[in-house]
């Protein structure tokens, strides 16, 4: 009895262009490259490394310390260490699969390994940066925009107030600002008044490392970020406020890889091809609350 194959197949119809090569330098160059939000969160996965059990990740948060007078003659004080804890559980296993028939490999030109590789591990970054930005989306404090839903220059400095008063140091360089492009747009209209503060990345030598990353420029010293995975949600539900965008300190969503992508192929004789799939296990999970606050999500009116 015959084995039927399951997902989408690459055909000669289908595609006129690919030659077999290792797949793993490119999913995985593709994967990192193409990734905004994972490199601006804490990143907890070298925790996991070399430990092939346990799902959960056990975060410490420790409340601030105060300074105490000392009296002479008198003992120092000693305050009990009094912690909380946040609990990341790895559960999202993804993954990305393609069969190859053996008519396509052989007819095959080799500028479409680049092209499916790239596939493949960009599918699985939007993945890992839609999660991120979904735990993104529940930060407790908001950022609201005006009424015609511009960020002026009066809305931003609010924002960094409120980051201050929180003691987030949105100076220290682990701040980032991620925004949706018509947000991004916005932002360079001259007439919010707010696009006279933007440096533009390439305009300070940053080339096209930013265009890959997201990177697209800074405002008041954080860096502004673009990326369509900031989808302008519905916050609530339909009716209620969208969020195009957010400000938040790296400390703001945990992140933690257990594995990390992992490539494998093998020949199926049954569909005449070659199977490829590449995976990835994962966990993560927002920090910012009411006590703790991290950030804010940018609000339209």
């Amino acid at each position: 009895m015959s084995k039927h194959y399951q997902g989408s197949a690459v055909t000669n119809t289908t595609d006129q262009h690919f030659i077999p090569e290792i797949w793993a330098d490119g999913i995985y160059k593709y994967f990192e490259r193409k990734s905004v939000f994972r490199g601006l969160v804490d990143d907890y996965s070298a925790l996991f490394a070399g430990k092939g059990y346990g799902d959960v990740l056990h975060i410490p948060e420790m409340s601030l310390i105060s300074a105490s007078d000392k009296s002479a003659g008198a003992d120092v004080s000693y305050d009990a260490t009094a912690t909380t804890e946040t609990q990341l559980t790895v559960n999202k296993h993804k993954y990305v699969a393609k069969l190859f028939e053996d008519l396509t490999l052989i007819q095959s030109e080799a500028d479409l390994v680049e092209k499916y590789s790239r596939m493949m591990g960009e599918a699985l970054s939007r993945q890992v940066d839609a999660d991120i930005w979904t735990e993104l989306q529940s930060l407790e404090d908001s950022l609201n925009l005006a009424d015609d839903d511009t960020l002026t220059a009066g809305k931003f400095e609010e924002a960094l107030a409120t980051l201050g008063e929180a003691d987030i140091p949105y100076m220290d360089g682990e701040c980032a600002m991620v925004v949706n492009p018509t947000l991004f747009a916005d932002i360079l209209n001259p007439s919010a008044g707010i696009a006279q503060y933007f440096i533009r990345n390439d305009a300070v030598g940053e080339g096209n490392r930013g265009l890959r990353s997201g990177l697209v420029g800074s405002l008041y010293g954080i860096d502004v970020y673009m990326s369509n995975t900031v989808d302008t949600a519905n916050e609530g539900g339909a009716g209620a406020n969208t969020i195009s965008g957010a400000i938040f300190h790296k400390s703001a969503v945990a992140f933690a890889s257990q594995q990390d992508v992992r490539v494998q192929s093998e020949y199926s004789i049954d569909a005449l091809g070659t199977k490829v799939v590449a995976d990835l296990l994962y966990g993560v999970k927002r920090i910012d609350d009411t006590d703790n606050k991290k950030g804010l999500k940018i609000r339209n009116a």
